[in-house]
């Protein structure tokens, strides 16, 4: 039964509309029509009944009388005639051609019973011997004040419940004529107020990753479709960028993987080479072997570190790996000043703290930091003219830590890509160094895992800034 109302249900939401608007017509109008019969029927019956208080108002005492049947006739044309003595005797006053009285219970003979002051007569349906239905009007007659005796009316209810009847049939064609040109004029407007919907569903099936970059019109006065066309241009922006990030990670990732394969490529083809050296009697020569395996070493230790890096940057990726404790950044400068004076050589080394600051790091992941900070530094600089200034303050949003050289600076198509993994402003450099350019890749993840930001500042020709901010735990220890 459900799986058959679900398939009566219109498909299209323009016929669900019209179907669903035809039916709330549908129930007013039946609503409208129960009300016109309930009100038209009481009103029809409460004018019989004042119709039939008047008359009985108006008739003479001699038809009270026993032996007044000449002039009854008049008055009981089409109604039922009765009197009642106080006594509750009961005498049918109806002719043989007229309809038969009633009689009533106790009950309802008290609640129908009109007085002469009565505006509204109150009456009473119910049914005669014959089965008639007739409306009874009574009304007490009394003389001094006394009621003496009842007089006791009533009407078929028939004619007046075929007028009832005939306007209710004029209304249910009307309202179905209604719900005729309703359902029409319904499918037209709602057709029209649906035609932005139907090109929002045009567009939406032609959009495709292809042309993520076109975006629907929001110029239109309805609310609804303008807050839909709003959503459906945000979600593409979405979905755009989502798109964007999906092939810069594929394009990062291959690249990575280039690069790491070219990095670990280059010592093991080294590596190789002085195997196949050895393998050829290069053993034997003490002379050619030492020298061979020194190499084959240091290029094996290059592997492990290169690994080792890899590995230290899956792990910031998971922010995992890091021991935070309260760390005070100055004992940190103090003790790495005499490595940084061993690397500087005679480059001039510039160390500047005013105050005690402390905050909450892993202590050796921030000495790596500052450590290949240093190290950058050092390799852009000239070694008798360089000089690098090491500078720790506070602002309002943390703990400061800024290197500064005099070095060749960074060339502007290079710094929006300094931090990225293998890249090298300076290959050649970099590579006779022994660098794979993960170095600033590394501190760059290291200081994000804190929460904190490492940003870079250069001129080419003028020197280069690097400022790490960590957020400030506590100061003036």
């Amino acid at each position: 039964m459900k799986k058959k109302l679900q398939q009566l249900k219109p498909k299209t939401l323009n016929k669900q509309i019209v179907a669903l608007s035809c039916l709330i017509l549908a129930i007013i109008l039946i609503v409208i029509g129960i009300l016109q019969y309930i009100l038209m029927k009481d009103f029809l019956y409460q004018n019989e009944a004042d119709a039939i208080q008047s008359q009985l108002h108006s008739l003479p005492p001699a038809l009270l009388n026993d032996d007044a049947s000449d002039i009854r006739q008049p008055f009981l044309f089409d109604r039922s005639l009765a009197k009642i003595d106080t006594s509750g005797n009961y005498t049918d006053m109806s002719d043989e051609t007229s309809l038969s009285s009633p009689r009533l219970e106790q009950e309802e003979f008290q609640a129908a019973v009109n007085n002469r002051g009565d505006k509204d007569a109150q009456y009473i349906v119910t049914d005669d011997e014959e089965g008639n239905e007739q409306l009874v009007v009574i009304i007490a007659e009394g003389r001094f004040g006394e009621i003496t005796s009842y007089l006791q009316a009533g009407t078929k209810t028939a004619p007046l419940n075929d007028v009832i009847n005939g306007q209710l049939q004029v209304f249910i064609l009307l309202a179905v004529l209604a719900l005729g040109a309703g359902s029409l004029l319904y499918t037209q407007v709602i057709k029209k107020a649906l035609d932005p919907l139907h090109r929002i569903i045009r567009k939406v099936e032609r959009t495709s990753a292809e042309n993520l970059s076109e975006r629907l019109e929001e110029e239109t006065k309805q609310v609804e479709i303008k807050r839909l066309t709003l959503a459906f241009n945000q979600m593409v922006e979405r979905i755009d960028r989502s798109f964007q990030s999906e092939r810069e990670a594929k394009e990062q990732m291959q690249r990575f993987i280039a690069d790491a394969s070219h990095e670990l490529r280059t010592p093991l083809t080294s590596i190789h080479g002085f195997l196949e050296v050895l393998l050829r009697g290069a053993a034997n020569n003490p002379d050619q072997l030492y020298p061979a395996l020194e190499s084959m070493l240091k290029e094996s230790q290059r592997i492990k570190k290169l690994v080792e890096d890899l590995l230290l940057l899956t792990k910031l990726d998971k922010s995992e790996g890091l021991q935070l404790q309260q760390v005070n950044l100055n004992q940190v400068l103090e003790e790495m000043q005499p490595h940084f004076e061993m690397l500087a050589g005679n480059r001039e080394l510039l160390f500047l703290m005013k105050e005690q600051i402390a905050v909450e790091a892993d202590r050796d992941k921030l000495k790596q930091v500052l450590l290949n900070l240093f190290y950058n530094a050092v390799q852009h600089t000239n070694p008798e003219q360089g000089v690098i200034e090491m500078q720790l303050q506070t602002n309002h949003a943390g703990a400061e830590i800024r290197v500064r050289d005099n070095g060749s600076g960074i060339p502007a198509a290079h710094v929006a890509h300094i931090f990225d993994r293998f890249y090298r402003s300076d290959s050649s450099r970099t590579r006779q160094q022994g660098g794979a350019g993960l170095g600033l890749s590394i501190s760059h993840s290291i200081i994000k895992a804190h929460q904190g930001t490492i940003e870079v500042a250069s001129e080419e020709g003028k020197g280069t800034i690097f400022t790490v901010l960590l957020p400030k735990k506590s100061r003036n220890l």
